[in-house]
């Protein structure tokens, strides 16, 4: 056959795939009807193990990788999980507009795509350039929803966002994760020994620092996020200039990707979280998570007194980040996630009991959780870990 005819039958085959997935998602619809009605939950974590171990055993019968096979399912039970939270929390009455810092294509916009995507949300984006401006663009109304980056696998925790959380009148409504895949990329195909200018987000810069401590005649070039990074090196067409951001961001300038993988470890997620004006209400069978700002009397165990409060009451705390207290000097206030739903009532009750216990609870809100415990081990604890 010729390079044409093979190419057809690929075009055959991919649409094959296509259908297969639309096929399945239409059966993923019919088990979420099965569940209306029941308390059975959202998710079922031996299930989603049981059918990434067949899908894997199944590629590795036929020669194909097993590991891109289980992370390609991986995705579509993510989706599909979605799919089915989405028509228990109900969706907009009209196109949101969806709030984000930087410019098309950066991490944070991508990872508001699929968040929209999984909900199946009709949705537009508009960036903006810097965190403060996207909350003061979603309380004043020109947009619906804010999507934001509070932690990184690599780099830990976004401060300003959570100050935003604590200084603002928002709602917490979701949350996503992406796994961040840098790309370094460049205006045309260049050893990158011949690079004289590395430019992205200082995150980025620092997730890959040790690829850039193999460039010694290249200075790296902070800007305000990778995206504009990938614009800036097209604009400037100089052969010596390459960018740290999203494959998908080189794709959209039109650079050529001189290498990928590049950051200093492989598993590099960034978690984002959804906010709005007002909170929702999440079925019960949903997974979900509650976040709060918590302060406590400056003395001896306030935090801790707090902190049993939620283990016995059998909620598992899944983050807990301190913050300066303001006006008070070397005091500080807390923000804390845990496993639980406000519409349950031992979660309203450990709330309640948090509020005679602290100074102070500021309730940020319950949401559908993407982040869940791990309960098994291993490489598996990690995809029960980042769905």
């Amino acid at each position: 056959m010729d390079l044409a005819e093979l190419r057809r039958q690929l075009d055959d085959v991919d649409r094959g795939l296509v259908d297969l997935i639309a096929r399945r998602l239409e059966l993923v619809a019919g088990v979420g009807a099965a569940k209306a009605g029941t308390d059975t939950p959202v998710r079922d974590a031996g299930r989603e193990r049981a059918v990434l171990d067949a899908v894997e055993a199944a590629a590795e019968e036929r020669g194909v990788s097993g590991e891109l096979v289980r992370r390609i399912f991986r995705d579509i039970i993510g989706y599909s999980v979605d799919r089915q939270v989405a028509e228990l929390i109900g969706s907009p009455e009209h196109p949101a507009v969806v709030g984000f810092q930087g410019v098309p294509h950066a991490y944070s916009h991508l990872a508001a795509r699929k968040h929209l995507a999984g909900r199946g949300w009709e949705a537009g984006f508009r960036g903006y350039p810097s965190f403060a401006e996207v909350v003061e663009a979603l309380t004043t109304g020109e947009c619906d929803l804010a999507v934001l980056p509070v932690e990184n696998t690599t780099a830990g925790s976004i401060n300003q966002v959570y100050d935003l959380l604590q200084d603002s009148d928002v709602h917490v409504v979701g949350e996503e994760t992406w796994r961040v895949d840098h790309a370094l990329a460049a205006v045309s195909d260049v050893a990158v020994t011949s690079l004289t200018r590395v430019l992205s987000h200082p995150q980025g810069l620092e997730q890959c620092a040790a690829f850039l401590r193999s460039l010694p005649d290249a200075a790296p070039v902070i800007v305000f996020d990778t995206a504009e990074a990938m614009r800036a090196v097209a604009a400037q067409n100089d052969p010596t200039w390459a960018a740290i951001g999203s494959p998908e961001a080189a794709e959209a300038n039109g650079l050529v990707v001189l290498r990928r993988g590049i950051t200093d470890q492989a598993e590099n997620f960034t978690r984002f979280l959804v906010l709005a004006r007002e909170p929702i209400a999440v079925a019960a069978r949903v997974p979900s998570k509650t976040s709060l700002v918590l302060v406590t009397s400056h003395e001896e165990g306030a935090l801790l007194r707090c902190l049993t409060l939620l283990a016995e009451s059998g909620h598992s705390m899944t983050k807990l980040e301190s913050r300066p207290r303001p006006g008070r000097p070397f005091e500080y206030l807390f923000f804390l996630d845990f496993e639980g739903n406000v519409a349950d009532a031992n979660t309203q009750q450990v709330l309640e009991e948090l509020g005679r216990t602290a100074l102070s609870v500021k309730l940020l809100g319950s949401y559908p959780a993407k982040v869940v415990r791990a309960d098994t081990q291993g490489a598996d604890a990690f995809e029960a870990l980042i769905q």
